[in-house]
């Protein structure tokens, strides 16, 4: 499949243009032809293969939720989604998914055998939502949920942008100070034939290690983060690895704990609404191997897996949810809010006000990190420079040794 950028005129001669994804140029010219648009130009839009972004499946499944409670038929509002994705792995997808529908299969088991997008939570949510006649109602329910998610996700990558940003230009003023003007400092001391600080010396050697192996340094750097990323999203035991160091640290490992109640909260309050049972719905957020997936490759998060297998033990045994929850992962006051709704009946609407809680007092932890930052940044990027800096003058305060 390939992208075009098309330009065009419709039946009242007004100009239209936008982006098409088909075969080739024929194809696509043919399927905006269908369209009756007229004097259409095409151009290629060279478009690397890449996964759908968060904001776009965002943006897929609120116009599906918006065409379903329009009354559009569930095929004709995939062929409307289809006609206007711009995003080849997503038009692919969804033109799988009307294949499956036209062999007979319902949205729901079209859904969960192209799988991939959707998570196990929201595939059985559509199945409630096909059985009880409400499919509308529940992609408007999940299109809701990831906007929430989306919000939380886009909140905290722009605090740590700036970070990262900064933090990236002194590594990089560093090693320009390393490789450019340390060098000036060594040609100035060798000539004076004196006895250097350890600390200097050190970064004098430093200094002429990267001179001559930047290249290859650097090429195996980014070897290593390639190998740790792709280890990251196989590796049980890395990914464990990496929640236990994450949770320790101070605000960043609440930041993730509290993150992680929040999704919980709102994803099984959004399933018992939906009229999924308490077990079956715990069930579906413990890891599933599927058809699209390689073998051992998916790994969900073990701290939320370890929980819910907990609670689901307890629950087999006749124990209430709010006495099944490890109180590590649930909050002693979450806990009792729980047991409030179990006594009322009112379960999914008391995890949606825990969920709404514990979303105040993750604002203010991120609240907290972005005013810590930036102090915690201007030591970082002083001790980087200074160091450097200290190590090079450091013999000019030892006058009566270097200068006779």
């Amino acid at each position: 499949m390939k992208l075009f950028n098309w330009q065009a005129t419709n039946f009242l001669q007004q100009k239209q243009q936008g982006m098409i994804v088909a075969e080739n140029i024929e194809m696509a010219r043919q399927a905006l032809f269908q369209r009756q648009l007229q004097n259409i130009k095409l151009q290629r839009n060279w478009q690397f293969p890449r996964k759908p972004k968060a904001n776009e499946l965002y943006e897929l499944i609120n116009q599906l939720a918006l065409l379903l409670k329009s009354a559009v038929p569930i095929k004709q509002s995939l062929q409307l989604l289809l006609q206007n994705c711009t995003v080849i792995s997503l038009n692919l997808w969804l033109g799988r998914l009307i294949e499956d529908l036209e062999s007979g299969l319902s949205f729901s088991q079209g859904i969960e055998k192209q799988g991939k997008y959707f998570s196990q939570q929201e595939q059985q949510l559509i199945q409630v939502g096909e059985m009880t006649g409400k499919l509308a109602q529940v992609c408007e329910q999940i299109a809701q949920y990831r906007q929430q998610s989306l919000i939380l996700q886009r909140k905290i990558q722009k605090i740590l942008l700036y970070p990262m940003l900064v933090l990236g230009i002194s590594v990089l003023l560093t090693l320009l100070l390393l490789i450019f003007i340390v060098p000036q400092f060594a040609e100035m001391y060798g000539n004076n034939n004196a006895s250097l600080p350890a600390f200097t010396k050190f970064l004098l050697h430093l200094s002429e290690g990267l001179q001559q192996h930047f290249w290859q340094l650097a090429f195996l750097f980014i070897l290593v983060l390639l190998f740790i990323r792709f280890r990251l999203k196989r590796s049980a035991k890395l990914i464990k690895w990496k929640n236990q160091c994450i949770n320790k640290m101070p605000i960043l490992g609440k930041i993730t704990q509290l993150a992680r109640l929040i999704r919980f909260s709102q994803a099984l309050a959004l399933m018992l609404r939906s009229g999924v049972p308490l077990n079956m719905a715990l069930q579906s957020f413990l890891p599933k191997q599927q058809s699209w997936q390689v073998e051992k490759s998916y790994v969900a998060d073990p701290v939320l897996n370890q929980a819910v297998e907990t609670a689901l033990y307890w629950l087999n045994q006749g124990y209430k949810f709010s006495d099944s929850v490890a109180s590590d992962f649930f909050p002693m006051i979450a806990q009792q809010m729980l047991k409030i709704g179990e006594e009322s009946g009112q379960v999914a609407q008391m995890l949606q006000h825990i969920a709404d809680k514990y979303q105040q007092d993750l604002n203010h932890q991120v609240d907290l990190l972005s005013q810590l930052l930036e102090p915690l940044l201007m030591v970082i990027i002083g001790g980087l420079i200074g160091a450097v800096l200290l190590g090079m003058y450091l013999p000019i305060f030892n006058m009566g040794s270097i200068i006779q």
